[in-house]
């Protein structure tokens, strides 16, 4: 394994360029970039990169406060129905096109098209009226509370016109927008590239590129940043930090986050149909220790299904380890006896470590099986390939992960355990159904009024916790590590990076 790693940092080296007298970062991440089309993409880690090429009209501070980027100002009638956009004039996209209420209009009416992963995004736009120039007017079908959070989620990024025009749906390999850097060069499974925008609308950008490496090995990543072959790494190894904190050329970056971990569970289909199943699984977790092992402590116990840091939370009894209690309810269900299922999980170091204990784990109330380990983009393509009404379902339990974008309970619940978000609509990837959990998110988005919303996501949290759709385990804490030469990036809550403002200094 020794020889492996290091062969692999030898290659790395070789293969990176030089940039001791360039303005050159290189960001190394667990992930691995799925797709650049803002509207079809559902992991964190591409959307970030997509919001250095792209804007939206809205989008989030460093804070993940909502702030106007694209439009300078917007309007809402009492019962959140209409909304209304000034936007910015003069900004242009990276290929010349103009950015204007048209660009708005082209993009918008591409996302209600249904097609795309974002789609839901603008499910409740009923139509979209260009009044002027600049200025939009979003009509919905019916109130919708978090509007304007889905506005200034990054799946709503505008996209050049031209470019949808020239390249189709194979924009998500030629994204071009209004961002301070352009897309250069995607090797798939490998790199991406972006470099400078020479005429950001917003002023000077103080790098030339930044190329995002997936290393998925945990130690890689640092051997990387300590050999000054990386200037960022995310996550940064929490069983390392003592390592890390040492080198006096590494920062370490630690904050809360909006980031869930749980194990998915296909409840549609036995065992996991039956909520005591689930509940006993749920008993047999000792989240302490996965926490303290896999994820190096930089985590808190999950005690609702959402985190405390989104918007609407309302604390719950966390779930206890309790083994006999586990194995009485596995007894009750009629699995004394277990039975096996399929784990799934992606192949990052921290995320295959937390599955095998909760493979060691889970065994002590006879669920075993196998488990199978692939890279992000593969993992969740798999999840989204299956069906409700698959004619041979296969039991599973995968690692999932959940960082709600928009910074509201509703982008937290409805893309995950609502009935409308079976896949491929959204990722409800384990099938959950339940008409009381459907009528809460109804009711959550149903008025602007935060108290009615306030009170509509309480009851939904009371509810569903007991109800166990998944294996609860918990929020991240989030650690990355950078050099001490890179000023101007900035962590965000939700797992993504802000590199407008990044710069290498001596």
């Amino acid at each position: 394994m020794k020889k492996t790693f290091f062969t692999l940092l030898a290659l790395l080296l070789l293969a990176a360029p030089s940039f001791a007298e360039t303005r050159d970062i290189i960001y190394a991440s667990e992930s691995t970039v799925k797709s650049l089309d803002p509207h079809d993409t559902s992991d964190t880690y591409s959307g970030a990169i997509e919001r250095a090429i792209c804007q939206g009209l809205m989008g989030f501070d460093k804070n993940l406060n909502i702030v106007p980027l694209l439009a300078e100002s917007y309007t809402f009638n009492e019962a959140a129905t209409q909304f209304t956009f000034k936007l910015r004039k003069g900004i242009k996209f990276h290929d010349g096109a103009d950015f204007n209420a048209h660009a708005v209009k082209v993009n918008i009416e591409r996302m209600m098209t249904g097609k795309y992963k974002r789609s839901s995004l603008m499910k409740p736009v009923e139509s979209l009226m260009v009044l002027d120039d600049y200025t939009v007017q979003f009509n919905l079908k019916e109130p919708f509370g978090a509007f304007v959070n889905a506005i200034a989620h990054p799946g709503s990024l505008i996209l050049s016109p031209k470019a949808l025009e020239t390249y189709g749906d194979e924009v998500s390999k030629h994204p071009v927008g209004t961002g301070p850097f352009i897309f250069d060069q995607w090797v798939s499974g490998n790199f991406v590239t972006i470099k400078k925008n020479p005429d950001y609308w917003r002023g000077d950008v103080k790098v030339d590129t930044i190329t995002f490496r997936p290393i998925p090995e945990s130690g890689s990543r640092l051997a990387m940043l300590r050999a000054g072959q990386a200037h960022y790494i995310y996550p940064m190894p929490a069983e390392l930090l003592k390592i890390a904190e040492r080198d006096a050329n590494i920062d370490i970056i630690k904050q809360p986050s909006i980031i869930a971990r749980y194990l998915i569970m296909n409840t549609q289909f036995k065992p996991f149909a039956d909520i005591r199943v689930r509940q006993a699984v749920n008993y047999a977790l000792d989240k302490e220790a996965i926490i303290k092992i896999a994820w190096g402590g930089a985590a808190s116990e999950a005690d609702s299904i959402i985190p405390p840091n989104l918007q609407f939370y309302k604390k719950q009894a966390v779930w206890p380890h309790d083994l006999e209690k586990a194995k009485a309810l596995m007894k009750e269900a009629g699995y004394e006896n277990g039975f096996e299922v399929v784990f799934l999980t992606p192949n990052a170091s921290n995320r295959l470590r937390a599955t095998e204990m909760a493979q060691q784990q889970l065994k002590k109330i006879g669920i075993t099986g196998s488990l199978q380990s692939m890279d992000v983009a593969s993992f969740y393509n798999k999840l989204e390939g299956y069906r409700v009404d698959d004619a041979k379902p296969l039991p599973f339990i995968a690692f999932g992960g959940w960082s709600a974008s928009t910074g509201d309970a509703d982008w937290g619940t409805r893309p995950l355990i609502s009935t409308e978000a079976f896949p491929p609509a959204m990722s409800n990837f384990g099938f959950f159904s339940d008409k009381k959990v459907d009528g809460f998110i109804t009711a959550g988005l149903a008025s602007a009024n935060p108290d009615i919303r306030k009170k509509a996501y309480a009851d939904l949290q009371d509810y569903v916790w007991d109800k166990a759709p998944w294996g609860y385990l918990f929020v991240d804490t989030m650690v990355a590590a950078k050099s001490k030469k890179l000023k101007g990036i900035y962590p965000m809550p939700d797992g993504a990076f802000s590199v407008e403002e990044a710069e290498l200094v001596d």
